[in-house]
């Protein structure tokens, strides 16, 4: 399965942090899953960082991606951009709008792994 990984998810696991969810947990590590990390997702936790409202490094981050086999990060393009969901702030209509791409570029179903009740209540890909 593919999975669209929200800011929060990843730097709970990254930062072992009691409040992600044990689903998710064990969804990341499943070396049979699949992970498309938007890269808006990348621009926030350096903002996050740089706010000191986390304690996870950015070189972590990119460490932790460099050396992962099935997760790929997704520019923000035009297509991403055309897909973006009205009624949701600006980055997760960029992630929801991400998964709306993958989901075409596979043919098959995408999942969003998130905790964001506005992308849960947008209902536009299914979430765990």
């Amino acid at each position: 399965m593919t999975y669209v990984v929200d800011t929060h998810i990843l730097i709970w696991f990254l930062d072992k942090n009691k409040r992600l969810d044990p689903r998710h947990y064990q969804i990341l590590i499943d070396k049979n899953n699949n992970f498309v990390l938007p890269a808006i997702v990348l621009a926030e936790i350096k903002h996050l960082i740089s706010l000191k409202r986390i304690t996870v490094g950015f070189d972590e981050v990119i460490g932790y991606l460099g050396e992962s086999d099935n997760c790929i990060i997704y520019p923000v393009d035009e297509d991403v951009v055309e897909k973006m969901p009205e009624g949701l702030n600006i980055h997760d209509a960029l992630i929801v709008a991400t998964g709306l791409v993958y989901k075409n570029i596979l043919s098959e179903d995408v999942i969003l792994l998130t905790e964001d009740e506005e992308i849960i209540k947008a209902a536009v890909l299914p979430v765990v």
